[in-house]
């Protein structure tokens, strides 16, 4: 599955967090209904990834530190997970056993073609377009 229940909590980890300020995971988990076990593990890799920033001590919590303009939902979906793909049959160098000759795998065909489709959209948008969307429309039908 490509965009997972951990993928879906590091997008929220980040909306929360990309109103400016510090949250402790508290605050973030709460406000995002992300479960706080969950939340630990999420920003422990945006944080390697150099999304969000780790502030220790006492009165510490998260903060972004990525740029909202220049961060797009693959960015942060890279993040959380090495496998981003639909479908095992897509990634490079997988061999489909339906590949016969010169005939290709249909299904394959399309999934790779999808994949593209999915990638180009998680990567045209910045973070701040997503979140300005976000504010100004209706849920999706």
């Amino acid at each position: 599955m490509f965009i997972t229940r951990e993928i879906d909590y590091a997008f929220r980890a980040v909306r929360a967090l990309a109103g400016g300020g510090k949250l402790n995971i508290k605050q973030i988990c709460e406000r995002e209904s992300i479960p706080t076990e969950f939340g630990y593990k999420i920003l422990k890799k945006l944080s390697r990834a150099g999304l969000v920033t780790v502030i220790r001590g006492q009165g510490g919590g998260y903060r972004l530190s990525c740029d909202p303009d220049h961060t797009t939902l693959l960015d942060i979906a890279s993040a959380i997970s090495d496998s981003l793909f639909l479908n095992e049959c897509v990634e490079n160098g997988y061999d489909c056993i339906n590949n016969t000759g010169d005939r290709k795998c249909m299904v394959n065909r399309e999934l790779c073609r999808i994949q593209k489709v999915l990638d180009a959209e998680l990567r045209a948008h910045s973070l701040t377009e997503i979140l300005q969307a976000d504010d100004q429309q209706t849920p999706a039908e």
